[in-house]
């Protein structure tokens, strides 16, 4: 008999989606708080949920054997002090797609002058603006993973000039050129949008700088789907300031949530979301977990593996 520990802020969904599945020998119990997943916190050998979450109470699991996080990011899971004699598996090939559009749904309103063009539709104002084609427009993509390659894939569906930025050479689908990170010189000067999906390492954090957002062109844009560490907020604050680049489009940040002085949400060339480019969909977290389920029964490798020390 498994007992799995479902530790969510949107726990009864995951617990409705699991129990749609026929699992087998397994108890289930649903916990949205920690007084609630405390009580279960022994019992339990397998945790379905979100990393910061069932970090809070993994040094109360005696019996734990697997954690599959809900979230892409794991971080909170890898820090220094806490239990790592478990397996623990994320969730890849979800959110590519929904990050994909985020990106591209943006930078189509920028080329397009979609908000320009909604403020003269309130204003009863016939008007052209110019626009440029996406097509020959270049993008660098820095982190190819799964969802790196899924906005790869999108941009070369707009025949833009897709460059690449990975920690290991070689040919990459969709991207046209490929660097390393020893080569962001010779990288960034050449791009229109940089799109960054990096997860919060220490190799990753401060990746994007001051000395890096000098090599930009004047009017490219910055886009942070990844992790908010991996550029330097102030230095970001005081390039945008000095129009060193041309925007940003951000969805994550050093602290979250954004506080409300900070001068990114008055800036008229930045766009601030709330850290919403992909939700965890439980339909599609589940149909990961129960597979690797079976795999956990029948003895074999889980998909997803994470390694602690690299952090994913």
């Amino acid at each position: 008999m498994n007992n799995l520990l479902i530790f969510e802020s949107d726990a009864s969904a995951y617990l409705g989606e699991i129990s749609k599945r026929d699992l087998g020998n397994i108890e289930i119990v649903a916990a949205v708080d920690d007084q609630q997943a405390q009580k279960y916190a022994s019992w339990a050998n397998i945790i379905l949920g979100q990393p910061a979450l069932i970090a809070s109470i993994l040094k109360e699991t005696d019996q734990l054997q697997w954690v599959q996080s809900t979230f892409a990011g794991v971080e909170p899971l890898c820090k220094p002090g806490l239990p790592q004699n478990y397996l623990l598996t994320g969730v890849k090939d979800i959110f590519g797609p929904l990050m994909s559009e985020y990106v591209f749904g943006h930078i189509l309103s920028r080329e397009r002058s979609i908000l320009a063009t909604d403020r003269n539709q309130q204003n009863r104002v016939w008007q052209r603006i110019k626009y440029r084609s996406l097509a020959n427009i270049t993008i660098g993509i820095v982190g190819l993973g799964s969802i790196g390659l899924a906005i790869a894939r999108t941009a070369a569906h707009f025949n833009m000039r897709v460059l690449g930025m990975k920690r290991t050479s070689g040919e990459v689908d969709f991207v046209d050129q490929l660097y390393l990170p020893s080569e962001l010189d010779i990288f960034l000067p050449q791009l229109d949008y940089l799109v960054l999906i990096l997860p919060d390492t220490s190799e990753s954090r401060n990746f994007i700088t001051r000395k890096e957002l000098n090599m930009m062109n004047e009017g490219a844009i910055l886009i942070n789907v990844g992790r908010g560490v991996t550029v330097n907020q102030s230095d970001l604050i005081a390039a945008l300031e000095s129009k060193t680049i041309g925007g940003a489009i951000l969805d994550v940040f050093e602290e979250e949530p954004l506080l409300p002085d900070n001068p990114l949400w008055g800036m008229k060339n930045v766009v601030v979301t709330p850290h919403n480019s992909a939700y965890s969909f439980p339909e599609q977290v589940v149909d990961i977990f129960c597979e690797n389920y079976q795999r956990f029964v029948d003895g074999l490798p889980l998909r997803y593996a994470v390694d602690f020390n690299r952090g994913y």
